[in-house]
């Protein structure tokens, strides 16, 4: 008994050792009603069983008329900063996934924060920013001009024989 954690916080302090047993109710409480209350414990994320997607999004970016192989030559860190906006500003273009998710967690009372989304959410004007981030981002990777860029989404999906099929493409950036 003198071993555990609470029995030596218990010796140390007693006020803390009530903090601990009343967070401990508080998030067990919490989260048997549905409620996630700390970044901690947020147990829906082990919830369901992972999914094999039907497609794959890959990106093919065009500048100065060249593909640019974003698979070798870059560190992991330029790959992902390639990627990475590319895949929010595609989901964007629809729908923010941010308001999705908002409206999906807090229900009616998502009517409540309405006022405030636009300090949160991406304005159709901000969208409308990115392709030309996006070709500076590009210009600084490379280390070219970039006079023209394509980006293009493209929707695979892997066959019984283990081949590639490309069923869409979807122009993200022409300029």
């Amino acid at each position: 008994m003198k071993s555990f954690f609470l029995y030596k916080v218990y010796q140390h302090s007693k006020k803390l050792f009530f903090f601990f047993i009343i967070f401990a109710v508080f998030t067990l409480f919490c989260n048997l009603i549905g409620v996630e209350v700390t970044p901690f414990y947020v147990w829906g994320m082990y919830s369901q069983k992972e999914e094999t997607p039907k497609e794959y999004p890959i990106f093919r970016i065009t500048a100065n008329d060249k593909l640019i192989d974003y698979s070798t030559g870059y560190f992991p860190a330029n790959r992902f900063f390639l990627l990475s906006p590319l895949s929010y500003y595609g989901s964007i273009k629809t729908d923010d996934p941010t308001a999705i998710f908002l409206k999906e967690k807090l229900k009616e009372k998502y009517e409540n924060l309405k006022p405030y989304a636009n300090n949160v959410l991406n304005s159709p004007k901000e969208v409308d920013k990115f392709p030309g981030w996006y070709k500076r981002y590009v210009e600084q990777t490379t280390g070219e001009e970039i006079k023209n860029l394509k980006v293009e989404l493209l929707l695979v999906s892997y066959e019984n024989d283990y081949s590639i099929t490309v069923n869409s493409v979807h122009t993200l950036i022409n300029e």
